[in-house]
C-alpha cells in the first residue's frame, strides 16, 4: 500500500512540475488550451474505438465466443478516457498510449496469458422440465397473456 502511495504522490508531482515547464515554454492560456483541446480530441477517439470494439464483441457473442478480448479492451478504453479528462500531460500521454490499438493489444495479451478463462464449451446439460400452468390465490387459472412458468432441474456432466 506505500508503493501505492509513493506512486500517486509522484505522479502528481511530475505533473505539477511538467505543467510549470510547459507553462513557461508557452504561457499560461496556451498550456490550458492545450489540455483542454488534448481532452476534446482524446475523447473523441476513445468513443470511435469503443464505438468498434463494442461492435466486434457483440459479434464474438453472437457467434457463441467470449468477448475477453474485447471487454479488457474497452477496460482500458474507459481508463484512457479518464486519463484523458485528468488534467495534465503526463496522464494525456497515459492515455493517448492506451488508445494506440498495438499498445492496447500488447497489454490484453499479457493480460490474458496470467488470466484462465473458461467457457462453457464442451459440457453437456441435461435438464428435466415440468410443465405447469400459472394459477391465481384462488386457484383459477389466469390469463395467457400471463405466460406458463416452467420449473426445471439440471445436472452438469463432463464430456470426458
Amino acid at each position: 500500500m506505500g508503493k501505492v502511495l509513493l506512486l500517486f504522490i509522484g505522479a502528481i508531482l511530475l505533473e505539477i512540475f511538467v505543467f510549470i515547464q510547459v507553462g513557461a515554454a508557452i504561457g499560461a492560456w496556451s498550456t490550458l488550451a492545450l489540455i483542454i483541446l488534448t481532452a476534446v480530441v482524446g475523447l473523441g477517439l476513445v468513443r470511435i474505438q469503443g464505438l468498434r470494439t463494442l461492435m466486434e464483441a457483440q459479434q464474438k457473442i453472437n457467434r457463441g465466443e467470449p468477448p475477453a478480448r474485447e471487454m479488457l479492451s474497452g477496460m482500458m478504453l474507459a481508463i484512457s478516457g479518464v486519463l484523458l479528462l485528468l488534467p495534465g500531460f503526463v496522464s494525456d500521454l497515459g492515455g493517448l498510449l492506451l488508445l494506440l490499438p498495438p499498445v492496447r493489444e500488447a497489454l490484453v495479451e499479457r493480460f490474458l496469458s496470467r488470466a484462465h478463462v473458461r467457457g462453457h464449451k464442451g459440457h453437456t446439460f441435461t435438464a428435466e422440465y415440468h410443465y405447469r400452468q400459472d394459477e391465481s390465490r384462488h386457484g383459477e387459472r389466469l390469463q395467457d397473456k400471463q405466460g406458463t412458468t416452467f420449473d426445471g432441474e439440471f445436472e452438469k456432466k463432463d464430456d470426458r
